[in-house]
This record gives structure tokens, sequence and C-alpha cells, in this order.
């Protein structure tokens, strides 16, 4: 298993949270998503190697990204 850690822009709420954490949970391999509202700091678990940019074409059309 592999963690990527990144921080997210845009979040407000935990409805925020939610909506982020269920758009990269729909990606095959990851099998847990962490985010911390206050700091914007996600932890992503996954179960081989994989790349941030899959994640961040899972935000494409919302109001969140992924900060380099």
């Amino acid at each position: 298993m592999n963690i990527i850690n990144f921080k997210i822009e845009g979040l407000t709420c935990e409805a925020c949270v939610k909506l982020v954490s269920s758009r990269i949970k729909r990606i095959p391999g990851i099998q847990d998503v962490k985010i911390d509202l206050s700091t914007g700091n996600a932890s992503v678990t996954n179960i081989a190697d994989f790349d941030l940019n899959i994640i961040k074409q899972s935000l494409v059309g919302t109001n969140y990204k992924i900060v380099d």
C-alpha cells in the first residue's frame, strides 16, 4: 500500500470534504481518503503506485483543486 499526501484548495465545509472524498474514492485502487477541513491536508491510501494527476482529474469541474 502507498500513501499520498497533498493539499486541497477551496474546502469551506464538511459537505465539501464529503464531495471531494467521494470523488476520490471512486478511483480504482483507492482504499482510504482522509481530509482535514481546517488545513486542507489530504491523505490517500492506495494499493499500488499512483499518479497524483489521476486525483487532480477527479476534481475537474468542481471548485476544488490540488495545490502542487
